[in-house]
């Protein structure tokens, strides 16, 4: 039985002999000394008959290895790398420059609208000061002109009213002394015409003979040193009241 055994098992190698004490000194003049050939595994032996046992020696399983990534991998950050006193200290200088930077830039900036807003204010004042300045010169301007023209006015009255005096009188002298002929034309013109008689100012008494042409030899002319020319036919009488109407001329020049 044990040769049947046999028949299927594979063939070992004989052990190595154990090497003596004595024997030690050799094995460090040959390098290869304690060393055995490893022997080939023997074939298979395969039966001859139909239910032979088929023996195989066992094959150490390969480890599976897993494929490499074929991308391009993200580079691993560089490890932190503690500063210097002096790089933080220049780090600090910046950061102190750069906050008095924007200081410096936010006082310009309010100080900018500042300015800006008194700008405004002081236009806003100068204005409403040239408006109030305005209204006062203009108020004090119509006062002084609204006196000069009354001023004038009062002036040319008296020059205008002066000039006229004399014209007037004259303009009033022509009028009687038209009215008057008038008045003795019709008077002479009567079948039984009474004698009649013209008393006043020596000159308008020869305007009036002058006016009456032919008809003045039927007049009787007195000269008088009175204003009024007075026209008196038995019982009828005509006053001119040139004198009156001197006086009213004479007092609104006055007046004026």
């Amino acid at each position: 039985m044990d040769a049947v055994i046999a028949r299927y098992l594979p063939e070992f190698a004989p052990a190595a002999p154990v090497a003596s004490p004595a024997a030690a000194p050799e094995a460090f003049g040959n390098p290869w000394a304690g060393l055995a050939r490893a022997t080939r595994p023997a074939a298979p032996l395969v039966a001859d008959g139909p239910d032979a046992i088929r023996v195989e020696p066992v094959r150490p399983e390969t480890p599976r290895l897993e494929p490499l990534p074929l991308g391009p991998q993200a580079p691993r950050p560089p490890a932190a790398r503690r500063e210097t006193p002096e790089e933080r200290a220049a780090l600090i200088a910046a950061a102190e420059e750069r906050g008095r930077q924007q200081g410096l830039a936010a006082a310009r900036e309010e100080a900018e609208a500042a300015r800006l807003r008194a700008a405004e204010e002081a236009e806003h004042r100068l204005a409403e000061a040239r408006r109030h300045w305005s209204e006062a010169e203009a108020e004090a301007l119509a006062d002084g002109f609204s006196a000069a023209l009354r001023a004038l006015d009062a002036a040319l009255s008296e020059r205008i009213a002066r000039l006229l005096v004399p014209i007037l009188t004259d303009a009033l002298r022509r009028q009687a002394v038209a009215e008057l002929s008038g008045a003795l034309t019709r008077l002479l013109a009567e079948p039984q015409a009474a004698t009649i008689r013209v008393s006043g100012p020596e000159d308008l008494l020869a305007a009036l003979a002058a006016r009456l042409g032919p008809l003045a030899a039927a007049v009787s002319f007195a000269p008088a040193e009175t204003p009024e020319v007075q026209v008196s036919a038995d019982q009828t009488v005509i006053d001119t009241r040139l004198g009156a109407w001197t006086r009213l001329i004479a007092a609104a020049v006055a007046e004026a």
